[in-house]
């Protein structure tokens, strides 16, 4: 069991802009919900972050977990996760993490 999550600024400026463009275009109440839900998802990791698959082009050894619509890559540690970036599902992830 993983004791902290952290995030790296490009997770934290994703996340920011997931709120963002959620906001714009279906609402502040929807975009409230459904950062709330991703950062659930992302929390559950403590548990048991080595559930999720490593992704298949990493070199990095990064594993990725699906939530919603976004895809959530992140390290794991003895100690802790380590958020490197959420991306949505249609962009072309491998040149970004």
């Amino acid at each position: 069991m993983v004791s902290d999550i952290s995030y790296r600024p490009a997770a934290i400026a994703d996340i920011e802009e997931i709120a963002e463009y959620t906001i714009e275009r279906w609402g502040r109440n929807q975009g409230r919900s459904y950062v709330a839900a991703l950062r659930k998802d992302i929390e559950s990791l403590t548990e048991f972050a080595l559930r999720y698959p490593l992704h298949e082009t990493s070199k990095l050894n990064l594993r990725r977990m699906n939530s919603g619509h976004h895809l959530v890559f992140y390290l794991v540690t003895d100690q802790s996760v380590e958020i490197i970036r959420i991306l949505h599902e249609r962009m072309d992830v491998d040149d970004r993490v």
